[in-house]
């Protein structure tokens, strides 16, 4: 999906908050407004609810982000990718990747279930009162289903979601999963044809890097499914050379507004309706970059300033600092420790 609703951000923050994080902090550094969370029916950009999520596991360093009793490292997951990107096909993946989180931890028991044309992949919490409103068990099938998706390149179309609970939100978890949800299950499982499993996967070494480094951006969205205009302007304006020597350089809206063949006035009405401006798209883009680059150690701040085309690197600092709440000095020693 391209955008996500309040819920599944209001409902993210709640392991975080009940071990005293500083929620408002977390919130700012996604660049997630309050005053837009106040709205039930709101909609925030799928890259920002990703930094969310990402922030709350890093603070916590736990990628269960405070959901179970005991806490998963940060790189498991990625950990776990590695391991399974040995498979020959989709069942091969599901089945390593099962055995992995079952060897290294004791809050989900995961299993895979083939019976007759049908496969049940199935979670079960070991403390499932830890997760109040369901949102891990959620995002943990999420994860699940975008992951083994995108290593086969095609979407994989469930036939059901079976849970054991009552959505809070139903509207956005029938988003989710785009499927018949059957409630008040003994399970909590994702039902899906087994032609899927025999699927090769098509995705190389270095395409798992990418992936993993935009993570977890790619695991909110089914695969191909995102054709908002935030993600075409994305790769409208994606800066070709990354060579720290060229500043990059960012269009204006009058000029994208050109090359999309609308005025500036639909560009501004529709990037509304996805909850983002343009010039959030551009901020946005430059702090990505300017994250990575921090956490090379032979690249002064000064350079990163020039590259993001900054007038000097004071500026770059006070912008960095209303993006995220920190300065990029403090950002670098967190990362490159």
């Amino acid at each position: 999906m391209a955008t996500i609703g309040t819920h599944y951000i209001l409902s993210a923050l709640g392991g975080a908050r009940k071990k005293g994080v500083d929620t408002r902090q977390l919130l700012k550094q996604a660049r997630i407004s309050e005053l837009q969370l106040r709205n039930p029916r709101a909609r925030f950009p799928v890259e920002s609810v990703a930094k969310l999520y990402s922030s709350i596991a890093e603070t916590l360093n736990d990628e269960f982000m405070g959901f179970t009793e005991t806490p998963i490292k940060l790189g498991t997951f990625a950990l776990m990718a590695e391991w399974v990107s040995y498979s020959h096909n989709l069942e091969e993946l599901l089945h390593r990747g099962i055995r992995f989180y079952n060897q290294i931890n004791n809050e989900i028991k995961v299993s895979l279930d083939v019976e007759g044309e049908h496969v049940y992949f199935t979670s079960e919490f070991n403390t499932p009162e830890l997760d109040f409103e369901h949102f891990y068990i959620e995002y943990w099938h999420v994860i699940w289903h975008r992951f083994a998706s995108w290593y086969i390149g095609k979407p994989i179309k469930l036939i059901g979601a079976y849970i054991n609970y009552t959505p809070i939100d139903h509207e956005e978890f029938e988003l989710l999963f785009r499927c018949k949800t059957n409630q008040k299950s003994k399970f909590n499982r994702l039902v899906f044809h087994r032609k899927y499993l025999e699927e090769p996967l098509i995705k190389t070494t270095r395409d798992l890097k990418v992936f993993l480094a935009r993570a977890p951006i790619d695991l909110l969205t089914i695969p191909g499914e995102d054709n908002s205009l935030t993600a075409q302007i994305k790769l409208l304006i994606e800066p070709k050379s990354t060579h720290i020597s060229e500043a990059i350089k960012l269009p204006n809206s009058a000029v994208i507004s050109r090359q999309l063949g609308i005025s500036e006035q639909t560009l501004r009405r529709k990037l509304h309706l996805e909850g983002i401006s343009y010039q959030q798209i551009k901020d946005n883009l430059r702090l990505d970059i300017a994250n990575k680059l921090l956490t090379k150690r032979n690249l002064t701040i000064a350079e990163i300033s020039q590259h993001l085309n900054f007038s000097e690197p004071r500026a770059f600092s006070r912008a960095y600092t209303k993006w995220t709440g920190e300065t990029p000095k403090t950002y670098r020693v967190k990362k490159i420790k």
